[in-house]
């Protein structure tokens, strides 16, 4: 079963994503702040994270950097979910590492569980 981190600060979009993911048979950790996530990422070594942009006191570009300095952590794929959306988010965010990019509002579920599929196969194939 893939294990996934989702790092949301909305309670109501965590319940949902949870809802969402867990009907679907995937193993869920849930973290409501980028510091908590860092945390929980370096705990469950999740083979794929979903990180929110815009959060609180450290945003999600500031988390995904520091997933991406950890040696601990820094393989595992990160997917910013967000609804911040725009031409120069989506290119500094994988610049920095991460392997997509999936707009909140523009993705009904059905669909967003097909795009986090995809991410999983690609975190589970082996690297060449």
């Amino acid at each position: 079963m893939a294990k996934i981190l989702i790092i949301e600060d909305d309670p109501y979009v965590r319940r949902f994503y949870e809802r969402l993911f867990n009907l679907n048979k995937y193993d869920i950790e849930m973290a409501e702040s980028g510091k908590e996530g860092i945390e929980k990422a370096k705990v469950h070594k999740p083979g794929l994270i979903l990180l929110d942009i815009m959060m609180p006191v450290m945003n999600g570009l500031e988390v995904l950097q520091k997933l991406k300095e950890d040696p601990e952590i820094r393989d595992c794929s990160v997917v910013m979910l967000t609804n911040l959306g725009d031409e120069e988010t989506v290119k500094k965010a994988i610049q920095m590492g991460a392997n997509g990019f999936i707009v909140k509002s523009a993705v009904p579920p059905r669909d967003l569980l097909r795009e986090v599929d995809k991410y999983i196969d690609l975190s589970v194939s082996p690297k060449t």
